[in-house]
């Protein structure tokens, strides 16, 4: 989905720690169990249909928190270096466009 949609994540991030931490926390509020934490809540499995909304509305929250916060940083930050190189730099390569110089020494092998 990420590279139909385009979006710059190298690292899948998003993928790793957004989908893992998002599905964690949801099917907590699914599975969770007095059984298990008496001092806890019930999932949506126990009959604790509230911890499950609860922890849903937690996810969509802190989702828009991260999205607005990274959005609102990446333009402070665009404002005093570019966060995005040029088409033209990426297709020369960053070493060679940024540094000037190349990383690999193509001719050799």
């Amino acid at each position: 989905m990420k590279n139909k949609i385009g979006w710059d994540d190298a690292l899948d991030v998003w993928g790793v720690h957004g989908v893992g931490g998002c599905l964690g926390t949801i099917l907590l509020g699914v599975f969770a169990s007095k059984a298990m934490n008496g001092a806890g809540a019930d999932g949506l499995l126990a009959g604790g249909s509230g911890f499950f909304i609860k922890q849903v509305l937690a996810v969509v929250i802190a989702c828009i928190y991260a999205f607005a916060f990274t959005y609102f940083m990446l333009v402070l930050i665009n404002k005093i270096t570019p966060v995005k190189v040029s088409l033209n730099e990426e297709e020369k390569g960053l070493d060679d466009s940024i540094h000037g110089e190349k990383a690999y020494d193509e001719g050799v092998l």
